[in-house]
């Protein structure tokens, strides 16, 4: 029985370790320096150091998250730029087909004015053909539509000077000029004869046209329209012998300044002879003071002189008869010059 118990008591106790006093004491003294220590450590860097990890895991939220409103953004203008790119290639589509629509338009628009300048210039250069005799003038001003025919000359005109002053002027044997001069040299036609003078000084359209001619003379650049001028100044010459017409001219300021000027920049012998004549037109029964004190200023003894002195006979003709009124005017009115 003794030896029996004393086994079972054995085997009790089977899972325990004898510690020896002295190194259970020292353990207890490690854990109690431990526990000493460890609070020093934590609460330093320990916890500085898990501020520090969680303000960094803050910041990387917040990465996190602007990272995600960027993308959100570079998505957005990405489908915009896709959406653009389609457009644009949409436009470049339409423009492309524009250009091509524009391209056959301006060619069937240049076929048709270049038609339209040769229907004119045929139509208008019969026209001035006919108007050579006065019955057929007298016919065509007592029918219709002439005032729109004389508008439509004076605006004709106006816009090729324009043109002639602004950029290169075209070919003298172009449509574009056989119009013109064709409908200059209509209204000169008209001019020569008597019912077309006073018909021309009767109405607004015809004064219209003289005022249209007036200033060609001024505005036409210099050694280009020199036919459109001849045909001008035979017209203003025309209109000058007729009363109602001098007397129009008479009242245009600065106009025997104007032909003074011309006749010496004039390089076409035969438009400084129709210059000379037009002046001494206006000059051989002056209608106004102002007018007689334009000339005697205006025409100078020395331009007469070299005028006088021209090669061009005819010219030398004109200018002599010139000199002499312009010098019976000024014997005749001392006083007033």
């Amino acid at each position: 029985m003794a030896s029996g118990g004393g086994n079972s008591e054995k085997g009790e106790h089977a899972d325990l370790v004898t510690i020896k006093r002295t190194d259970l004491q020292k353990l207890s003294a490690e854990v109690r320096q431990m526990k000493e220590f460890l609070p020093k450590v934590l609460n330093s860097e320990l916890l500085q150091s898990y501020h520090i990890l969680d303000k960094l895991q803050q910041e990387l939220s917040e990465v996190h998250c602007h990272t995600d409103q960027l993308q959100q953004d570079v998505d957005h203008w990405k489908s915009r730029f896709q959406a653009s790119q389609s457009e644009r290639e949409r436009e470049k589509e339409e423009m492309s087909s524009l250009k091509l629509e524009l391209g056959q338009l301006k060619k069937s628009l240049t076929d048709q004015a270049g038609y339209s300048a040769r229907v004119g210039a045929a139509s208008c250069t019969l026209l001035w053909r006919v108007s050579r005799s006065p019955e057929c003038v007298d016919a065509m001003l007592k029918g219709s539509m002439v005032s729109e025919f004389l508008q439509l000359v004076g605006e004709t005109v106006q816009s090729y000077v324009t043109d002639c002053r602004e950029r290169e002027p075209p070919k003298e044997d172009s449509q574009e000029v056989l119009f013109v001069l064709a409908l200059a040299g209509t209204v000169t036609n008209i001019a020569a004869s008597a019912y077309g003078r006073d018909f021309l000084m009767s109405c607004p359209a015809g004064r219209s046209v003289v005022d249209v001619l007036v200033s060609c003379l001024s505005e036409a650049p210099i050694g280009t329209c020199d036919q459109l001028r001849n045909l001008v100044l035979m017209a203003l010459y025309n209109l000058s012998i007729n009363q109602k017409g001098l007397q129009y001219l008479s009242t245009r300021q600065g106009f025997i300044g104007l032909l003074a000027w011309l006749v010496q920049e004039e390089v076409v012998s035969e438009n400084r002879l129709h210059c000379v004549r037009l002046l001494q037109s206006l000059i051989e029964e002056p209608t106004t003071p102002a007018l007689l004190q334009e000339a005697t200023q205006t025409i100078s003894v020395e331009l007469l002189q070299q005028l006088v002195n021209d090669r061009n006979p005819e010219l030398q003709a004109a200018a002599a008869e010139l000199k002499e009124e312009v010098q019976s005017l000024r014997q005749a009115f001392p006083l007033d010059i």
